[in-house]
């Protein structure tokens, strides 16, 4: 919280796992102190505890590009930092080939923000950036490339967006277990339409008063439904 608190105007963390343990898992850290921060939020295969096991492995993994980031000069890209994650699991896994017997991975953004530059990167893998600017909601989408999985191309090349950071300016990210969420009368999935109708909505709303409309429309939809996966979603305002 006093790291989100030394980037950010406003921010929320929903952080729902399916149960008690999960697969999704995001992580904050401050790169130079109060210049620069990146944001990783991730989902992993699956859920509960084949989730979870595979979320400690990709923390050890996360741990080591922070380190590597604080002691070099090169620039920071979150679109290689998503690459090494890529490289990394399936050596660690063994996932090289069609006939690896395991099959896990992850889909995720990074957020990369620089306060002294006043930029944002963001990449992505299979995960979109929503962001508000001048009252206009915007998309990232990010590619289409997973991490880690068995046909996961080990040689792809992610590619870092860059968007001028402006006051005021509204980002949100979300793992797909918000949106795919069964509910309403037909026991269709939330979809992307109503989440993004949210943040049209909202985007002006306090933070808090956002995580609880958030939540509450979530809620509503679902109804009786069970819950399909873990839910993560982070917002905040620049």
């Amino acid at each position: 919280n006093t790291v989100f608190r030394r980037y950010f105007k406003e921010y929320f963390a929903i952080w729902r796992p399916k149960d008690i343990v999960g697969g999704d898992v995001y992580f904050f850290e401050e790169l130079q102190e109060g210049e620069a921060c990146i944001l990783m939020v991730i989902d992993c295969t699956g859920h509960g505890v084949h989730g979870a096991f595979l979320t400690m492995l990709i923390k050890a993994i996360e741990s080591q590009v922070v380190a590597s980031i604080k002691y070099s000069d090169e620039e920071v890209s979150p679109a290689k930092i998503l690459s090494f994650f890529n490289k990394s699991l399936k050596r660690l896994l063994m996932q090289d080939d069609e006939d690896s017997i395991i099959n896990a991975g992850f889909d995720g953004g990074i957020v990369y923000y620089n306060k002294r530059q006043k930029i944002i990167k963001f990449a992505g893998a299979r995960t979109p950036l929503f962001y508000v600017e001048d009252g206009e909601l915007k998309t990232i989408k990010g590619d289409k490339n997973s991490i880690g999985y068995k046909n996961s191309d080990v040689s792809y090349e992610f590619t870092d967006y860059v968007i001028k950071a402006q006051d005021g300016m509204c980002c949100y990210i979300t793992t797909d277990g918000y949106h795919d969420q069964n509910g309403g009368a037909k026991g269709f999935p939330f979809g992307k339409t109503r989440f993004t109708n949210i943040i049209k909505e909202y985007h002006a709303e306090s933070f808090a008063d956002q995580q609880e409309i958030f939540l509450e429309e979530l809620f509503a939809y679902q109804g009786s439904e069970a819950r399909n996966d873990d839910i993560t979603l982070i917002g905040f305002r620049i």
